[in-house]
């Protein structure tokens, strides 16, 4: 007769406890994660990446993508090792962020760097009931001077930091 501490702990799965639904939150949200890489990574591509030289304004998704694809492989790799989850997923924060790539795809080309950056920010922290909207608000500012600064003056690349300008 096994205990249960064995059986919990058995490597083989001869017994253990199987995966339950939410003990696939981790695998569902790296492969969410992966998805949503590889539409940055599409994205990049057709934008142009450019040269080693001279970036192209496809060049910063395209490597964000490929970092996030790798990253989310590793989450679910990790999961798999694992013993499932400790906490259940935060999808409310999760739709946040993809709602603010979706509004940083869509506004950039019409509205410019600037304004879809501000957009983009304040879009993925509304979850966060901590920071009221005026912080919000000044960190979707400081975010989006900072990359004007960094994207526009430093990198040199073929943004425009607010349409008609």
């Amino acid at each position: 007769m096994t205990s249960e501490s064995e059986t919990r702990d058995d490597p083989a799965g001869g017994g253990g406890e199987e995966h339950s639904a939410l003990g696939w939150g981790g695998e569902i949200g790296g492969a969410m994660l992966l998805v949503l890489s590889i539409i940055f990574m599409i994205g990049g591509w057709q934008l142009g990446l450019g040269v080693p030289t001279r970036l192209g304004t496809g060049a910063f998704p395209f490597i964000t993508g490929a970092v996030l694809a790798i990253l989310s492989a590793v989450i679910c790799i990790e999961e798999r090792r694992g013993d499932g989850i400790a906490d259940t997923p935060d999808w409310i924060a999760f739709l946040a962020i993809s709602g603010a790539l979706a509004v940083f795809a869509s506004t950039a080309a019409r509205i410019g760097l600037v304004p879809a950056t501000f957009l983009t920010v304040v879009v993925a922290s509304l979850p966060d009931r901590r920071l009221p909207f005026r912080g919000k608000a000044v960190l979707g500012a400081i975010v989006s001077v900072g990359c004007w600064l960094v994207f526009i003056e430093l990198l040199n690349l073929p943004f425009k930091p607010f349409m008609g300008f």
